[in-house]
């Protein structure tokens, strides 16, 4: 069994998105990320939630850009129900903002959050947590 991670963000944030799929998956996580394991005809929908079943943990990145798109709510919303382990990673916004515009602590805690400069710490931990599953 594998450490799996799905990785939400907003299609402009696709390429730091991809960035942080990457470091995960040299972390030793297995991920989803829509730009990589989408194909054209899928049902996006059935995808999303077939794969998020599939994982232990939600990483969502939160941007300025990201903040209003409703698949990401929809994504927390989900994992919540499923108990999975949620991270929201900070990119140029902040909690304050997310709470006072979008209600963001309903579904996020500070104990779940990252500023996009603490990543590495970040990663360690998955590598730990991908560590103690292979045992």
């Amino acid at each position: 069994m594998s450490y799996r991670v799905f990785v939400s963000h907003g299609w402009a944030d696709r390429w730091v998105a991809s960035q942080i799929d990457r470091r995960l998956r040299e972390a030793g996580a297995t991920t989803f990320i829509d730009v990589h394991d989408i194909e054209k005809g899928d049902d996006i929908e059935d995808r999303i939630f077939e794969d998020m079943r599939a994982c232990q943990e939600l990483l969502v990145l939160f941007t300025p850009w990201s903040v209003d798109r409703n698949w990401l709510w929809v994504e927390i919303g989900a994992a919540r129900s499923w108990n999975l382990r949620i991270v929201a990673v900070l990119y140029q916004t902040d909690m304050g903002t997310l709470d006072r515009d979008k209600g963001g602590t309903t579904f996020l805690r500070s104990r779940n959050l990252v500023d996009i400069n603490d990543l590495d710490a970040y990663f360690e931990e998955v590598a730990k947590r991908v560590e103690r599953i292979a045992q």
